[in-house]
């Protein structure tokens, strides 16, 4: 994060979605984050692990970027209890970062 590179301290009190990926860029060391979870306007996704499940107007579907980088085989229907928990897992990252502030003017973007 921008924050350790400046070498000021993180505020205790406020829920930051990220971590300090400068080790990683550099080459130092391998990311550990296994989940990601992001939310622009109607489009909305997460990925956990080597699958990603994204909902979009321009499409959506549960995908193993393993075997489908293309993100051409939606395996929905072939693996609805995957499909589900990661729902749920949006859902409850997202019930988190609602529930964080300050988010104030940003909230809606």
């Amino acid at each position: 994060m921008l924050l350790d590179e400046a070498g000021i301290d993180r505020p205790g009190n406020i829920v930051l979605d990220g971590f300090n990926m400068l080790p990683v860029l550099q080459g130092k060391m391998n990311s550990q984050r296994t989940e990601m979870y992001w939310e622009r306007r109607a489009d909305r996704a997460c990925r956990i692990g080597h699958y990603k499940w994204v909902e979009s107007t321009r499409g959506s579907g549960l995908f193993d970027l393993s075997n489908d980088i293309g993100e051409q085989h939606d395996l929905s229907e072939e693996q609805p209890e995957r499909l589900q928990k990661m729902k749920e897992k949006f859902a409850q990252w997202k019930a988190e970062m609602n529930a964080a502030e300050p988010r104030g003017p940003f909230r809606d973007f």
